[in-house]
């Protein structure tokens, strides 16, 4: 199986058409290499972490970037395999994403600040409508259980949540109606 580590990208011309051109640390051409994969593998391109984030058994799908690129053999390939950040190439085969405690916060962050996004966007006109001081009484009680809603999401400590189990007993409070 093919391994292509640390691609550099640069631009180039071929007549009057830019390009880019991928070459890894050994100077391979990327373009050239594609030949040499195995048309039933599947290819995977994986950042600098290990972390999985492109994914074809078509090589010719896949651009590296500045990453990497490894041939995997259909059998070795794990069900349930994304690329949405849990699995990661660990040099040899495709594994389940170990996260860091640090990461973990940052989940649980991140979750909050979509929930909060939501949140705002479903209160924008409500909150503009009290400032006009047009708000129905039932759009003002509305805008109040949101209000509490927000108030909730924004106090919940979030440091202790280090582990995936933490993670997903996090008591996030329920939308208003």
């Amino acid at each position: 199986m093919i391994i292509m580590r640390n691609f550099k990208v640069s631009r180039g011309y071929i007549g009057e058409h830019l390009i880019g051109i991928a070459t890894d640390e050994n100077g391979e051409d990327w373009y050239e290499s594609q030949k040499n994969f195995q048309a039933d593998s599947l290819k995977i391109v994986f950042n600098r972490d290990g972390v999985i984030i492109s994914m074809s058994q078509k090589v010719a799908e896949l651009w590296p970037g500045e990453n990497s690129v490894a041939e995997v053999a259909a059998v070795d390939v794990p069900d349930g395999i994304d690329i949405n950040g849990g699995w990661v190439f660990d040099g040899e085969k495709i594994v389940p994403r170990t996260y860091s405690d640090a990461e973990w916060q940052e989940r649980a962050e991140a979750q909050r600040q979509s929930l909060l996004n939501a949140a705002n966007a479903a209160t924008s006109d409500w909150r503009t409508e009290l400032q006009l001081d047009i708000i129905s009484d039932d759009d003002k009680a509305a805008l109040t259980k949101w209000m509490v809603y927000i108030k909730a999401l924004k106090e919940i400590d979030l440091s202790s949540v280090t582990d995936e189990t933490g993670y997903n007993s996090i008591a996030w409070p329920d939308v208003p109606a």
